[in-house]
């Protein structure tokens, strides 16, 4: 009896381990795709959060133009998904924003209720 119960202890723990590293290396894999298949005038985002085209690419680095005229060079390590991509997030993000209306803000000077 012990033993089935030691059998089950250890599914429990082993199933869910499994299949998230089944599902990082997904992720994973999908971004490699992503960074080797980077072409000029793609529009993408950094790991920083750094949105811009893509001007030039090399083995290891990847060029950017994030303002008409300022290019700077990323390793392709450090793109992470594409604009599109980025927007369907900040968009899903938006629309929680805008149900729920709880910032913090009481619409009062410094955030305090003048009853006293």
């Amino acid at each position: 009896m012990e033993i089935i119960f030691l059998i089950i202890i250890v599914i429990l723990f082993i199933i869910p381990s499994f299949m998230a590293m089944r599902k990082q290396r997904q992720r994973q894999n999908d971004m490699q795709s992503l960074q080797n298949s980077l072409q000029n005038g793609d529009r993408i985002v950094t790991a920083g959060g750094v949105h811009g085209v893509v001007r030039g690419t090399t083995d290891t680095s990847v060029d950017l133009e994030v303002s008409p005229g300022v290019t700077l060079t990323f390793d392709k390590m450090a793109v992470v998904r594409t604009e599109s991509e980025a927007q369907k997030l900040d968009r899903g993000g938006a629309d929680n924003a805008e149900n729920n209306n709880d910032d913090g803000f009481n619409g009062e000077e410094g955030g305090h209720s003048n009853d006293r």
